[in-house]
């Protein structure tokens, strides 16, 4: 091969090399810029906003297991052996309003409280059985059993199917108890991206969303009731530091208390101990489409 031509497959042959690092940068950098998507995507799946609409004073001694709206009046369950409570106060409050309720018998924890069809219905932790008590009066009207802890409680009502209510138990489990006999219908496991998700407490249902905070955590988590997954989690660490600015919060002073309001599509939030409840609003997520079973 003559000189002109060796220089000629030179100047190839490096050109070649040139193109292969060129493609190769540009492929690595394409994968890494596909990579970051995926990750900002992921991140983004998991969180959703909130807007802060309003703050309320709130009984910083109110022990807060259950928050319930309902004509009117906001009911709260405060636990603890031998200072256990069911309160109800207008809503939103004022200077000259009064506070009603009754304390609770000693031995008597309460937990999460729900409404259903005019009666408050309310769990007492590790008793194995429910209250039903009359928000008027606060009389007791019934008692039922359920299996393991009471933590949260929510009715579940969607046009169509028969009702019922959801429980916590602080563990990842959530059972649905059919709202005419509070007998045990099944049990759904709560998980996020495939891990189960634990310490589940305070309940509120709207429609097949339930609503969730986890003990320990500034999570509310927004669960598809019927698969259990976890579809948005709002992180409310924000309002958990302004509850603590007026005294340090004891550290069992956690996130606890989720109440829907119907009537501007907002949500009350509160903690154990907390000086101040929340209202904000936040969008649900569409629920995933269920496929109906095959005809055989």
């Amino acid at each position: 091969m003559t000189e002109t031509g060796l220089n000629a497959l030179a100047s190839a042959t490096h050109a070649i090399h040139r193109a292969r690092q060129h493609l190769a940068k540009s492929l690595t950098r394409h994968f890494f810029a596909v990579a970051l998507l995926a990750l900002g995507s992921g991140a983004a799946a998991d969180d959703t906003p909130y807007q802060l609409q309003n703050t309320y004073p709130h009984e910083p001694a109110l022990f807060t297991q259950g928050l319930e709206l309902y004509q009117g009046k906001l009911y709260e369950s405060s636990g603890l052996y031998g200072h256990s409570k069911i309160i109800a106060r207008k809503f939103p409050p004022s200077a000259t309003d009064s506070i009603t309720g009754t304390a609770l018998p000693a031995n008597i924890f309460a937990e999460g409280i729900s409404q259903y069809r005019g009666k408050l219905y309310m769990l007492t932790w590790r008793a194995g059985r429910g209250l039903i008590i009359d928000p008027q009066h606060f009389k007791l009207l019934g008692v039922f059993p359920y299996q393991g802890q009471g933590w949260g409680l929510c009715a579940s009502i969607v046009e169509g199917r028969a009702d019922h209510f959801v429980m916590s138990n602080g563990s990842d489990q959530l059972q649905r108890l059919a709202a005419d006999s509070m007998k045990l219908l099944s049990t759904v496991t709560v998980k996020e991206n495939g891990k189960a998700i634990d310490n589940l407490n305070e309940l509120e249902c709207l429609g097949d969303y339930v609503i969730a905070n986890q003990w320990h955590t500034n999570n509310l988590l927004i669960i598809d009731g019927r698969s259990g997954e976890v579809l948005k989690k709002l992180d409310l660490s924000a309002l958990a530091a302004a509850a603590n600015k007026t005294s340090p919060l004891a550290p069992e002073a956690v996130l606890n208390g989720v109440a829907y309001d119907a009537d501007d599509d907002s949500w009350l939030v509160t903690g154990k101990l907390w000086p101040s409840i929340f209202r904000i609003k936040f969008a649900l997520p569409a629920l995933p489409v269920q496929s109906s079973p095959s005809r055989p």
